[in-house]
């Protein structure tokens, strides 16, 4: 490669040193979005495998049950309300995890617009 002096190469070398910067800032925005898009797709396989046992347990309740006295429906009420505040539980620490990435989300969006010269 030819060797570039005075102003002329002291430009080429700033331009290489500021993509040798840029590429770096986008690898690591790079590694910052698996990570979060990992991240997120744990949590909502983790909330749904929750709610599926959730389901499965109120499933089961139904299928035996036998109600014959005003006390065991209201045990079944108990169960299914303590069932409902499980859900709304799971649901929201989903939320709050999807609500946390968004943050991370935005500030990656940053990293990747185009710089203004």
């Amino acid at each position: 490669m030819a060797e570039h002096v005075g102003a002329a190469g002291d430009a080429l070398d700033s331009a290489r040193a500021q993509l040798a910067a840029r590429d770096r800032d986008l690898a690591d925005a790079d590694a910052q979005l698996a990570d979060v898009v990992a991240s997120a797709h744990a949590a909502a396989t983790e909330a749904i495998r929750k709610l599926d046992a959730v389901s499965a347990e109120i499933e089961a309740a139904v299928a035996q049950r036998a109600v014959t006295a005003p006390s065991e429906g209201q045990e079944f009420a108990r169960f299914l309300i303590a069932k409902q505040h499980e859900i709304s539980d799971i649901l929201t620490a989903a939320r709050a995890d999807a609500d946390a990435k968004v943050v991370v989300l935005q500030q990656l969006f940053d990293k990747y617009q185009v710089p203004s010269t």
